[in-house]
């Protein structure tokens, strides 16, 4: 059964387009594990932000040079930079590849983690963590379960082809799908054996799924409360700040905004190896 979505968010709940997930984990590409990486057919409306909040940030030579390129897929008001000019990752005082790591150690201990990008601020701890689920008890809104690919569904939750095929679409919000007992705790599930499950829209959620072994319980932050949710530590992208925008893949209230052009861009530290790429599991 897939839920479904209004006509404003089923277009933004796509997210990243096949190209740009390729350059994610493309090792000898300039956007190899960027968390930036988008183009002007997956932007969220935060890149157009981007570039009109940073009109001194300067772009390297080979990113300047694509964007003026004919028929280039990043046009110059929506060029976010590579790994070389854009924003680091950031956990807390880590940067770039340690960032990560230090996220990944965090989340897999039983920590509460948000993760905020151009893209979506969401909540999200391991989803077999009945110490982390017990802390975001009581949190607002409905709670879904993010898988690294269709193997890693097929391992929590019985699919029908139908369920696979709008998973693997992300054309919804998620699939409602019955779990398979008992591999996820009874907290993920609320009252009922079914959950709502989806494959990574975002570059953080690729990030983050291709280094965890199992699935994320993943909570849209909105509204006044979602300040007084638990959090161990926020993964984002350096430069980030805190403003009224609205998430790209939910249509929920979120909190995206670029912070002062002074800081837009920094230097990204260079990018240890993920885990494999979730795309060649299907």
């Amino acid at each position: 059964m897939v839920i479904s979505a209004s006509p404003g968010a089923r277009r933004s709940e796509r997210g990243l387009c096949p190209a740009c997930v390729r350059e994610l984990f493309d090792r000898a590409g300039r956007r190899y594990l960027y968390p930036l990486v988008c183009c002007d057919d997956c932007r969220p409306p935060a890149a157009d932000q981007l570039s009109a909040d940073s009109p001194s940030a300067v772009l390297c030579e080979d990113c300047g040079r694509e964007s003026r390129a004919p028929d280039v897929r990043r046009s110059a008001s929506v060029a976010t930079g590579c790994a070389t000019c854009g924003p680091a990752l950031r956990w807390e005082a880590a940067t770039g590849a340690d960032a990560l790591t230090a996220a990944v150690a965090a989340i897999g201990a039983g920590g509460v983690a948000r993760v905020h990008d151009l893209f979506a601020d969401q909540v999200v701890c391991d989803a077999r963590s009945e110490q982390a689920l017990a802390r975001m008890d009581g949190a607002s809104g409905p709670v879904r379960v993010l898988v690294r690919n269709v193997s890693m569904a097929r391992e929590v939750a019985t699919l029908s082809g139908p369920d696979i095929r709008a998973l693997v679409e992300r054309a919804e919000p998620a699939t409602l799908v019955r779990l398979r007992e008992p591999v996820l705790p009874r907290a993920v599930r609320r009252a009922t054996p079914d959950a709502d499950l989806f494959l990574p829209r975002t570059p953080l959620q690729y990030l983050l799924t291709a280094r965890m072994d199992g699935p994320l319980a993943v909570w849209d932050r909105s509204g006044d409360q979602a300040d007084e949710w638990p959090c161990d530590g926020t993964l984002t992208v350096g430069g980030l700040a805190r403003a009224g925008r609205r998430s790209w893949t939910t249509g929920l209230p979120a909190r995206l905004a670029l912070g002062g052009a002074s800081s837009a861009f920094i230097r990204r530290e260079p990018a240890a190896s993920p885990a494999p790429s979730p795309l060649g599991a299907s």
